[in-house]
């Protein structure tokens, strides 16, 4: 599966987004990470990671046991909605909102 580099717009950015752990304003994840839609939407710079490549980085639904952060930064990558609007919703809300988009 292809991994993906996620570099924040500040090179000194520690945390969390999208449920992707960046240290020194970078991240690497897998190809169909939350995370991925994301952080392309909000302009940080996603390239393959090793030289790989995919013909797709779509968020990938997360299954309904996974936990709410997951779903948070699903349905924010796959929606109009900010990650701290998302974040305010109950993780049955996120679910029913992500099927009704589908």
């Amino acid at each position: 599966m292809a991994r993906f580099k996620i570099t924040a717009p500040d090179g000194r950015f520690e945390g969390i987004v999208g449920g992707a752990r960046f240290i020194e304003g970078a991240t690497t994840v897998p190809e169909g990470h939350p995370a991925l839609g994301y952080c392309q939407r909000r302009g940080y710079t996603v390239e393959p990671a090793g030289g790989q490549a995919s013909a797709s980085s779509a968020p990938v639904r997360p299954a309904d046991a996974d936990r709410k952060a997951a779903w948070v930064a699903y349905v924010a990558a796959t929606s109009d909605l900010s990650e701290a609007e998302a974040n305010d919703m109950t993780k049955s809300e996120l679910i029913e909102l992500a099927d009704s988009e589908q």
